[in-house]
């Protein structure tokens, strides 16, 4: 376990360096959704420093938030309408925030973009989705998995697995951003980091 949290801080690093390239077209939108990105890897970097704390409860709950994060980042992309881009991008306001209570959820910004996003944006966040979120749920709202693993304990392979979870994560916001700086090189970059990493996912990204 030690091994693998080591190995995907590596991994991390490198994703940092590639978000810190600018955006081929800035827009509001880019800058919602880089800002975003941030936003997931930063409760990637948290879920690695609880899981070395051992507080492995808080750190399967912010694997869900990881998630919801991305999700966001590519909806403002590839489906978000330019009114809800101007709520969510909006100066924080008592007013705004209630504004910023109409943005869709999880489940609608994925069928939002539906036909938007690229086939192979869409599929890892949806294999996610179909595989993970609703068992996430119950780690965050104190259900039958937060009781259970509390009380009996976290098997190392359930644990590896979630920190494969959140480095397939990373891997997503780091290919996601390649493509939004249409640099052929940082591309090839991503591309070729899912194989330099192999051994921090449960398998490799597709690019197709």
């Amino acid at each position: 376990m030690d091994k693998l949290l080591s190995r995907s801080a590596e991994y991390e690093d490198f994703v940092y360096g590639l978000l810190s390239y600018p955006e081929a077209e800035p827009s509001s939108r880019t800058h919602g959704a880089k800002i975003l990105c941030a936003v997931a890897m930063e409760h990637g970097q948290s879920l690695k420093i609880l899981m070395h704390s051992h507080a492995f409860t808080s750190a399967l709950g912010l694997l869900r938030l990881q998630y919801e994060a991305l999700v966001r980042a590519h909806w403002l992309v590839f489906a978000a309408s330019d009114t809800q881009v101007e709520k969510l991008l909006a100066e924080l306001t008592h007013e705004s925030a209630k504004a910023g209570n109409s943005i869709p959820m999880v489940g609608e910004m994925m069928k939002a973009m539906e036909g938007k996003a690229p086939p192979n944006a869409l599929q890892p966040l949806q294999e996610f989705k179909e595989n993970s979120y609703k068992a996430l749920s119950s780690y965050i709202h104190g259900g039958i998995h937060a009781i259970s693993r509390k009380s009996k304990g976290y098997p190392i392979p359930l644990l590896e697995n979630v920190l494969k979870n959140s480095n397939q994560l990373c891997g997503v916001s780091c290919y996601f951003w390649a493509q939004m700086t249409k640099n052929p090189l940082l591309m090839a970059q991503a591309m070729h980091s899912f194989n330099k990493y192999q051994d921090c996912f449960n398998y490799l990204p597709n690019s197709n």
